[in-house]
């Protein structure tokens, strides 16, 4: 399993995430953060979903 640390900032009406090393999505509401950086870090690197854990940090 790969560990990752996701970091989300709000920027108006929906949060930027940046996931170090892998790039940068956004989520429309803090309930998406999570999945889209999932999604990011799994489109990036080709990782199966199960195989990727992210850690969220709210600033």
């Amino acid at each position: 399993m790969a560990d990752y640390t996701a970091t989300a900032i709000c920027e108006g009406d929906y949060w930027v995430i940046d996931v170090p090393g892998v790039g940068t999505t956004r989520a429309d509401s803090v309930d998406d953060i999570e999945e889209m950086a999932i999604a990011l870090v799994t489109a990036m690197t080709h990782a199966a979903p199960q195989d990727v854990h992210v850690q969220v940090r709210i600033v």
